[in-house]
């Protein structure tokens, strides 16, 4: 088991950017009548997410809201001594993507830039490795982007997965600060069960032939029956993962570092689904009004999801209130990463558009 108690970082602040492009689910072209898709929507609990055109990259959606970010904090640029940044959705293979944020934002040479690939749990995860670099006060500032364009790696026929992924990116800003309240993190990993989920061609130890190619290329434009795509994992395999996984860390990190789960204000976890967030709360025997959604606007959007959520269903009361808050990203690997920290008086602008 995976614990880190991380002291002396406080969180500053948080912004979210989305696509302007909204795809409504209950209009998809998948469902056989208006009735079945509103059935989709009411068992997931998405009714819209926002999609990426072809032109919009994550690294896009990333700079903009690090940019609304730093404005909205009135950081100088020159203070900031990292740039971090997790995606799955890199804008080059051999060119990272904090190089490209890092640029854009007009940085100094001095900030250095690390880069994490990572699904769901990404932000916890992330967060865990940055501020366990930041504790000992030699890197004072720092901007943790997150988030991907995921859409583009989906399956557009199928009616499964299309009606759950969102695009977005995230930027949390954390800055080095005495004496505050800790930050506790509990991650693990399961990775024999996460095999199912693994795209075997592109990588290195199957780089694409001209087949494999165009067989990505037609599974994502929607071009394949069901039985043609052999490499996915079964829905409820992922939601008996979630539903008891996610209780069991969640209790484990609060035994570990004495936390008293009833004093918590917010219990945010990746939005997977609501059936599984539902499922969550219950086994946790925790009111379902201190576990925020922001599935109904914006879907699954993988490592982008929790921040994304804290800043549109709570980012109002985190600006003008002190809250204590447990977190959980769960799926990708298989994996998961819990966290408690504590908020004062955070930034959160409103989510901008692109």
């Amino acid at each position: 088991m995976a614990f880190l108690k991380i002291n002396n970082i406080a969180l500053r602040g948080i912004s979210a950017c989305v696509p302007k492009n909204i795809e409504e689910n209950i209009f998809l072209p998948l469902y056989s009548s208006r009735d079945e898709a509103q059935k989709v929507v009411d068992a997931v609990g998405i009714e819209r997410r926002h999609i990426a055109t072809l032109s919009v990259t994550a690294s896009d959606l990333g700079f903009k809201a690090a940019e609304t970010l730093i404005e909205s904090l009135g950081w100088d640029k020159s203070s900031i001594d990292l740039l971090a940044v997790c995606t799955q959705n890199p804008d080059y293979i051999n060119f990272p993507n904090s190089f490209v944020i890092h640029n854009r934002l007009g940085l100094t040479d001095k900030t250095m830039c690390v880069d994490y690939f990572h699904g769901c749990p990404g932000w916890v995860t992330s967060l865990s490795s940055v501020c366990a670099m930041m504790q000992n006060g030699f890197l004072k500032r720092a901007i943790l982007v997150v988030g991907d364009t995921v859409s583009k790696d989906q399956d557009s026929s199928n009616s499964e997965t299309r009606p759950l992924f969102g695009d977005a990116c995230t930027a949390t800003a954390l800055e080095f600060q005495q004496e505050t309240s800790a930050m506790f993190f509990h991650s693990g990993t399961l990775s024999e069960d996460g095999k199912a989920l693994i795209l075997a061609d592109g990588g290195y130890r199957n780089p694409y032939t001209l087949e494999s190619l165009q067989f990505d290329l037609d599974r994502k434009m929607g071009k394949l029956s069901s039985d043609q795509i052999t490499s996915k994992m079964d829905s409820m395999d992922v939601f008996s993962f979630a539903i008891s996984k996610v209780p069991k860390a969640l209790k484990k990190l609060c035994q570990e570092f004495c936390i008293d789960i009833n004093t918590v204000d917010y219990y945010t976890f990746h939005q997977a689904n609501k059936l599984i967030l539902e499922n969550i709360a219950k086994r946790l025997k925790i009111n379902i009004e201190k576990v925020p959604m922001s599935l109904k606007s914006y879907g699954n959007t993988t490592s982008a999801s929790i921040p994304l959520t804290l800043v549109s269903e709570c980012g109002k009361i985190l600006s003008n209130s002190h809250k204590r808050h447990i977190v959980c990203g769960f799926g990708t690997g298989l994996s998961w990463g819990a966290a408690y920290f504590e908020t004062e008086n955070i930034i959160c602008p409103p989510i901008v558009e692109l």
